[in-house]
């Protein structure tokens, strides 16, 4: 595993070092202590895992974004930041630019404790490599389904979690104002991330895209995004409803809890489900249900182009998803569906 950490400071440096050597010993890891540095090694070598700080200068860490995407775009980038207004705002930018994750930087007194938090997030990065590894050498096991002819659904709904902001930009970018039926997302992003990441979403789609509020009525051609750290659900009025019940697979909101509760409306038969980009199986269980209990087409997104392929992954291997579709295609195929 092959690691650039490229931040200014040296406690910093200290900590992360020791964090992923503890994660793997045998990973190779360099250090940047700027910007100039930093895009010196992103063009000699091709990393896995970059980590850059959001205040690196010379050049800044939207232009080593830029950079990144362009030498070595299968490289998992991790952005680092104290939190504050300005770094939430531009964090959240660079996760729809393609960030894999943001790592809040830890100011415990505890150097051990700082290290154990930096730990879990850089896991979940190796995990992922490791994953992308072993998919090249085991192939998706794809299952036939059932064939749902096309229909005119009532409602969509996404589940989608890594990589997800910049996918979402992508999907609704595309699509026309002329979508007549509510649409939610289940993101799994940290809460103070969600109202910046609809902000944007609404800057570039002709549809409305809005966080979702507790007891609203769904309407149609309004997309609700679940807010972070609730459960979303949705009751027999078709009105949004927050559950704080504990984290499904380790996260809230889950789209499992979201497509269960549907389950149970009676309002609503016929569902497009979009299944993208994201590590785990969110969405799967519930997915099934959907199939049990109403009338349900589901879209997962491609291999090769999920940054992550957890969830589109699960579901394709269950055999509940009608059509694996690339993420370019995804807006047009809602679109045929939807008519």
């Amino acid at each position: 595993m092959r690691v650039l950490f490229a931040d200014g400071s040296t406690v910093y440096k200290k900590i992360f070092i020791n964090a992923v050597t503890e994660i793997s010993n045998d990973s190779i890891i360099t250090h940047a202590s700027n910007g100039g540095v930093a895009l010196d090694f992103i063009k000699k070598h091709d990393y896995d895992i970059v980590v850059l700080d959001v205040e690196i200068k010379e050049p800044n860490v939207s232009d080593l974004m830029d950079e990144i995407m362009k030498v070595i775009p299968k490289a998992l980038v991790i952005i680092t930041a104290s939190p504050s207004r300005a770094h939430s705002r531009l964090c959240a930018e660079l996760l729809a630019r393609g960030a894999f994750d943001i790592i809040n930087k830890p100011i415990y007194d505890s150097f051990e404790k700082n290290i154990n938090t930096v730990k879990e997030k850089m896991t979940d990065a190796f995990d992922v490599v490791k994953e992308k590894r072993l998919a090249k050498a085991n192939p998706t096991v794809i299952k036939k389904v059932k064939e749902v002819k096309p229909f005119s659904p009532e409602m969509i709904l996404f589940a989608v979690s890594t990589g997800g902001p910049q996918a979402l930009q992508h999907v609704f970018s595309k699509l026309s104002g002329n979508i007549s039926i509510p649409i939610l997302i289940v993101q799994h992003i940290p809460g103070h991330f969600t109202e910046i990441l609809a902000g944007n979403l609404n800057q570039k789609s002709k549809l409305d895209i809005k966080v979702a509020e507790n007891r609203e009525r769904v309407e149609p051609g309004t997309v609700y995004l679940a807010p972070g750290n609730v459960h979303m659900k949705l009751d027999k009025k078709n009105r949004v409803y927050f559950d704080d019940s504990p984290p499904v697979h380790g996260i809230r909101p889950s789209a499992d809890v979201l497509f269960e509760s549907i389950v149970d409306s009676f309002t609503v038969n016929r569902v497009l489900v979009v299944i993208m980009t994201g590590m785990g199986n969110d969405g799967t269980k519930g997915l099934s249900l959907l199939k049990e209990k109403r009338v349900c087409y589901c879209i997962a997104q491609s291999e090769n182009t999920c940054v992550v392929y957890g969830m589109p992954r699960t579901a394709v291997e269950s055999g509940f998803v009608d059509k694996i579709v690339d993420l370019d295609d995804i807006a047009s195929e809602i679109e045929g569906l939807v008519g």
